[in-house]
């Protein structure tokens, strides 16, 4: 069975290292995602991590674990987990970087919603924003907003 997994974590990358932890997540990840055949599209914003990761249910549980092992992320929540039939995405990547405003607040407010019908607008517009940023960053070959390496 194929499953399709979104969850957010604030970030407890120190200020200044930002560069180097990303670089390193993305190295690992896009290594171990490949191996096991996870897709998806991962967004950092200084303030938290989204993520949707989807393929079959034990290889995205088995990143998922490692990501709640990641002393990089905290206070996990899992946003939306369900069945898919297939791929979404052609591949794994980093579809954004930075530290846009509109960013933390879009992610915050899926946070925090509390009634169902709410959050599911909510989680189904992050699908959509991932979705695109992901599409934007294999136009640009790279992750939409990312610093320039100085």
């Amino acid at each position: 069975m194929f499953i399709s997994l979104i969850y957010v974590s604030h970030s407890l990358i120190p200020t200044g290292s930002e560069q180097d932890e990303i670089e390193s997540i993305v190295t690992a990840s896009t290594e171990r995602n490949g191996r096991l055949g996870v897709r998806g599209a991962l967004l950092f914003t200084e303030v938290y991590f989204a993520q949707l990761l989807e393929g079959p249910e034990t290889a995205v549980e088995e990143v998922m674990e490692s990501i709640i092992q990641d002393p990089r992320h905290d206070q996990i929540t899992i946003i939306e987990r369900k069945p898919i039939d297939g791929y979404r995405f052609s591949d794994w990547g980093l579809a954004y970087w930075g530290n846009a405003s509109y960013m933390d607040r879009k992610i915050s407010t899926v946070l925090h919603k509390q009634d169902a019908v709410n959050a599911s607008g909510q989680t189904a517009q992050l699908f959509e924003l991932i979705q695109r940023l992901s599409h934007e960053s294999h136009d640009h070959e790279g992750p939409i907003g990312r610093p320039s390496k100085e």
